[in-house]
């Protein structure tokens, strides 16, 4: 999934990735910015943000409300920067995992094909 520039990104605001490249099991809720859990099992996130020039992005993947993995871009001399992570969790049917931003009240989030998230099944309890 792809995220288009967004701007004035809010503190435990969800990062809305709303091109949609492939969705089977209709797990992402594009809406929201959650990825919902169609069955249980263990599955494996993955997220990218990218920063303006000369800005920063702390943001997160969440499990249930829950902190996984932090992910930090801080760029400067006017050049872009990009954090990811990946995190693999055990999940319920109905759990829910957005990427967040978490810091900072007014963050910007570059977009097009530098932020990304995807969530894969890789293991069916």
């Amino acid at each position: 999934m792809k995220v288009a520039h967004q701007e004035h990104v809010g503190v435990n605001q969800n990062i809305v990735f709303e091109q949609v490249l492939t969705n089977e099991g209709g797990g992402y809720h594009q809406n929201h910015g959650v990825f919902i859990a169609p069955q249980s099992g263990i599955y494996v996130f993955s997220s990218a943000i990218m920063c303006f020039p000369n800005g920063e992005v702390l943001a997160d993947m969440v499990n249930n409300g829950n902190p996984v993995p932090r992910i930090n871009c801080h760029s400067d001399s006017g050049r872009h920067d990009q954090g990811s992570q990946t995190a693999v969790i055990k999940m319920n049917a109905g759990d829910e995992v957005p990427a967040r931003n978490y810091c900072h009240a007014d963050d910007s989030i570059w977009g097009a094909l530098f932020t990304s998230f995807s969530g894969n099944l890789v293991w069916l309890q």
